[in-house]
């Protein structure tokens, strides 16, 4: 006897049930296949249109996906999950406002859907509406609190605030709730990595690869740290795996062009190059060229000059551009400012202060910045981050303005043709030498690329410490991405040529165990024992120039130098010794110290660099003069003078206004 219960062939309940079960085993293809065969029997099969959709949201399409979505709801107003999904296909293609309309809409019809309140946030927190994301996250792990990719999100969102400590328990939350999720490894990383436990957040990169060898967060993430441990070469393969990936996630390849500029005996050519070939692809191929047309090209008008940084707040960029900032003849100059960060501080509110105009650009979109850009009319537009983290150069990409200007925040050109000047000098990047490296134009000002505006509160320059220690110490505050293999081995040579000496390290990676002994045995190869070694993290309990108190003779790094660490050494008297290279990471060094009229502490080669530091080290009245007159030699050569630096900056913004003016845009 036949079985009537049995299900057709063509029945559309049936074969949407098939599809189910092949999407939910992760078989898309086969869940696609059904679904439309669903749809051929049943059109108007509303969960057939929906799962279709997501499909194709999956699957790059998601154009597409949105649009089948939608029919599923024109069929189904009030289902609360259709809308969900809605939402998370507009967040894929960027459309923000449009996810969070959607996914509020899910949540009228159900509030107590975790995997909502879980989705709408991802939008939220995009446009820089961080409690607000922080507020679903919570609510999804409350009414789940077994809900690892809840937790793992919540901790993001919440290092974005500064909550580092309440991110340390989400994130831990999130690997015990989803051991197998490898995006909750790599966010507990990123933890681990903010609060300095730099082994613990390898461990966690390395478990998030994995789990998931094609996280390109985890092995950009696992590249940063290496590179900030000062293993910038081993760091290289991890950035590139993560570019070969995803080639077009141009933001995280920044990461692997930054990391090249710390690498020993990186070719400044190739540097450039790949600079150039990123450069290449930024500019997106569905925008018009820009139109200027209706600008008024008058070279002597007020110019509206716009700044864009992450770093608008306690960082070493502050200290460079405040004397702009504060100096801008405002006759001549509409100041705006840019701001790409979350959070502000009491610098921030400084720097508020000296422009014309504040925008908060956080969660801004390129696009959406490159609009506001051209809305406020900006006629030259300054980046003050190049590949460093937070950068914009997607919006510049996009040519908002008609001069744009690299300035300050990065060693090296951000390969963009969209952007016009370079600001530097004749010491960082000489004439002839430097110019094939770059994709933008060098403008040299005469007497110098930096001013600094020291910390009001910094502490006065005391006696060199050998004169009560009965030796002399080294030191250098530099980032560890700096110190290379060469590095280590020429700062040894220093410590055997001059017995008795200590080397004396201070970065925020050494307030790792495993850093610290990592760099301890480095020294060791070279016949260094640990005990000559001072190794310390970041300073917190008194003034961070106090430090320099504790040494003689501060030794930059190569080929990356310092910049603020050299200054900062030689504001409290101590004489820095440098090693020049061929390309403006490796002379920033050469430039301060000419400028300071510390000419001879300018090495031509390893074997000079060991020779200046050890007769230096030998000449103790010479370290008490120094000790008592760099400040004064600084502030004499005009290096803290804002007003005339500015004049001088303007002047170079002004020659570019009025060759773009005079090509007729």
């Amino acid at each position: 006897m036949a079985n009537n219960s049995a299900s057709s062939p063509d029945d559309p309940n049936a074969l949407f049930a098939g599809a189910t079960a092949q999407y939910d085993n992760g078989r898309l293809a086969e869940a696609e296949a059904l679904c439309r065969r669903t749809l051929g029997v049943l059109p108007g099969h509303a969960w057939a249109l929906n799962l279709l959709g997501v499909i194709h949201c999956r699957t790059g399409r998601s154009d597409q996906g949105v649009r089948l979505i939608a029919q599923a709801l024109s069929l189904a107003p009030d289902e609360a999950s259709f809308y969900n999904n809605f939402g998370t296909g507009l967040t894929g293609l960027g459309r923000h406002v449009d996810a969070v309309t959607a996914f509020r809409r899910a949540l009228e019809l159900d509030p107590d859907s975790a995997s909502a309140h879980n989705n709408i946030a991802a939008p939220l927190k995009a446009m820089g509406k961080l409690e607000e994301a922080a507020d679903h996250y919570q609510n999804a792990v409350r009414l789940r609190p077994e809900f690892g990719e809840g937790w793992a999100n919540l901790a993001n969102v919440l290092l974005d605030m500064g909550h580092v400590q309440q991110a340390s328990t989400s994130a831990e939350r999130a690997v015990r709730e989803a051991p197998g999720y490898a995006v909750a490894h790599n966010n507990l990383g990123t933890v681990r990595h903010r609060q300095g436990r730099y082994a613990e957040a390898e461990a966690a990169f390395r478990r998030a690869i994995e789990l998931d060898a094609d996280n390109t967060d985890a092995l950009c993430n696992l590249g940063e740290i290496l590179k900030e441990s000062g293993r910038a070469r081993d760091a290289m393969a991890f950035y590139r795996r993560a570019h070969d990936l995803a080639p077009g996630e141009l933001a995280k390849d920044s990461n692997r062009l930054y990391a090249m500029c710390a690498v020993e005996g990186a070719d400044p050519a190739e540097i450039g190059a790949e600079h150039k070939a990123w450069g290449a692809h930024a500019r997106p191929s569905n925008i018009s060229g820009p139109d200027f047309s209706g600008r008024d090209r008058d070279p002597d008008r007020r110019l509206r000059v716009g700044y864009v940084s992450s770093d608008l707040r306690r960082h070493s960029v502050a200290y460079f551009l405040e004397p702009i900032l504060e100096h801008h003849d405002k006759r001549a100059f509409e100041v705006f400012a840019y701001a790409n960060m979350a959070g502000c501080d009491e610098v921030t509110e400084r720097l508020r202060g000296h422009a014309d105009h504040w925008r908060g650009v956080f969660g801004l979109s390129d696009a959406e910045l490159a609009s506001q850009v051209a809305l406020d009319g900006i006629d030259i537009l300054i980046d003050l981050a190049g590949h460093t983290r937070g950068n914009r150069l997607g919006a510049f990409a996009r040519k908002p303005s008609p001069v744009q200007v690299s300035y300050l925040g990065y060693p090296a050109t951000t390969g963009l043709k969209e952007i016009d000047g370079r600001i530097t000098d004749a010491w960082a990047d000489p004439p002839g030498m430097t110019e094939a490296f770059h994709a933008e134009r060098l403008m040299r000002l005469e007497h110098g690329f930096l001013c600094y505006r020291p910390s009001e509160d910094a502490p006065p320059p005391e006696p060199p410490p050998s004169l009560s220690a009965g030796h002399v110490t080294f030191g250098s505050f530099n980032n560890l991405a700096k110190l290379t293999p060469a590095t280590v081995a020429t700062w040894a040579e220093i410590l055997k040529a001059v017995p008795g000496s200590r080397l004396r390290l201070k970065a925020k990676a050494l307030g790792d165990e495993a850093t610290c002994s990592r760099v301890q045995a480095d020294f060791a190869t070279h016949g260094i024992d640990a005990g000559r070694l001072d190794l310390l993290a970041w300073i917190t309990a008194s003034h961070p120039l106090a430090a320099y108190h504790g040494v003689d003779i501060a030794l930059d790094t190569f080929p990356y130098h310092g910049t603020t660490t050299t200054m900062e050494a030689l504001w409290t008297g101590v004489p820095v010794v440098t090693l020049a290279g061929g390309w403006h990471a490796s002379r920033v060094g050469v430039s301060i110290l000419a400028r300071a009229g510390l000419d001879e502490m300018v090495a031509a080669n390893p074997a000079d660099y060991v020779k200046i530091a050890s007769s230096l080290a030998a000449k103790p009245d010479l370290l008490v003069e120094l000790r008592a007159t760099v400040r004064g030699m600084i502030v004499r050569a005009g290096m803290t003078d804002g007003v005339r630096f500015t004049a001088e900056f303007e002047a170079a913004l002004r020659r570019l206004w009025r060759d773009w003016a005079a090509a007729g845009g």
